[in-house]
């Protein structure tokens, strides 16, 4: 199996951030990335470098508005004389309400969802290599490859149209999987982070060729607290094109792994060409996210069971935030998924 990856990944620097009125060290740090690599490697797995595609690809997903405002925020902060980073101070997200005249602080609250995701001066770069990496993962696909694992920091998955948040600004599983669906093929992404994929539903939630389902620590009281409940099945245009299978807190392996592979089943049924994981590590019991208490073993377990998927698999990594057991997690999780080559 090829993993794709790109060191770019270390300009996005996020500091403190606040989440439910407190100050914290981001969770999102390059460290994390240090030690999937390690367990790649340690999985005797080929590394190759990310190409870069352009943004032909990133807007196929997100709007021309939110890309720019990507681009330039951190540059028209500083020109304002702001101090830190960009974090949105007031909150504005009716899309009739946009204007293109509003000033950096104004669009700042329109295209950031929360205060865990600040704009610094690289990251925007991150954000793009990171994109870069899924689509790189993505043409390999195209090209022949089984399987291939797309390491990428900043994660996406919160991300949506013309938003960022959850300390996600690009949704690289989207991208990918809107370069898979080229020609009208049906592609399912199967979303195993501990928390909602709110931004990749959205995105999708009116396209009836991707199938999303994601399972979860229930919202109720849990990021990202608006989304991820079972009636919510798709838009009119795609309904039953999107499923959710919230998990109540601490729901432990046997929970987990029924409901991981009751949301692959549901996925492979929609007849896709590949399938698109975001695959996060922050479910495992010692995670800072605390959500669903899951184990290293039941993570050798998911991964045999998407090993054996006879279709393209492409892991995008998403969350995983203990340094600790990061790099052992990741490692069971790639022999269990390459048990079977």
């Amino acid at each position: 199996m090829k993993v794709v990856y790109s060191d770019l990944h270390r300009s996005h620097v996020p500091g403190d951030v606040v989440e439910n009125g407190v100050s914290r060290p981001s969770r999102d740090v390059p460290e994390r990335m240090d030690a999937m690599l390690r367990a790649v490697k340690q999985a005797g797995l080929e590394v190759v470098g990310a190409a870069d595609h352009g943004l032909e690809a990133l807007s196929a997903v997100h709007s021309a508005e939110y890309l720019s405002f990507l681009a330039s925020a951190y540059g028209e902060w500083k020109g304002s004389d702001l101090p830190g980073r960009v974090v949105p101070a007031a909150f504005e997200t009716r899309p009739e309400a946009y204007r293109d005249s509003w000033s950096i602080v104004a669009r700042a609250g329109f295209h950031l969802r929360d205060q865990i995701t600040p704009v610094g001066e690289g990251t925007w770069d991150a954000a793009y290599w990171a994109a870069q990496t899924a689509i790189t993962a993505a043409d390999l696909v195209v090209n022949g490859e089984r399987q291939v694992y797309a390491l990428c920091r900043p994660s996406g998955h919160h991300a949506g149209p013309d938003y960022g948040g959850g300390a996600t600004y690009l949704n690289n599983a989207a991208i990918a999987a809107r370069r898979l669906a080229a020609d009208g093929k049906r592609i399912a992404i199967v979303d195993l982070d501990v928390h909602h994929g709110n931004g990749t539903q959205d995105i999708f939630w009116d396209d009836a060729n991707i199938f999303f389902a994601s399972i979860h620590r229930s919202p109720v009281n849990y990021y990202p607290h608006f989304t991820g409940f079972r009636e919510e099945m798709g838009g009119m245009s795609a309904e039953g094109a999107n499923m959710n299978h919230p998990l109540a807190k601490d729901g432990g392996d046997e929970e987990y792994l029924v409901g991981a592979e009751a949301i692959l089943d549901a996925a492979l049924e929609h007849n896709p060409a590949a399938v698109v994981v975001s695959l996060g590590f922050d479910a495992l019991a010692s995670d800072p996210a605390k959500g669903l208490s899951v184990t290293e073993e039941a993570f050798e377990k998911l991964g045999r069971l998407l090993g054996g998927v006879s279709l393209p698999v492409m892991l995008v990594q998403e969350g995983g935030y203990d340094p600790k057991s990061l790099q052992h997690v990741a490692a069971r999780f790639l022999d269990g998924f390459c048990s079977l080559r």
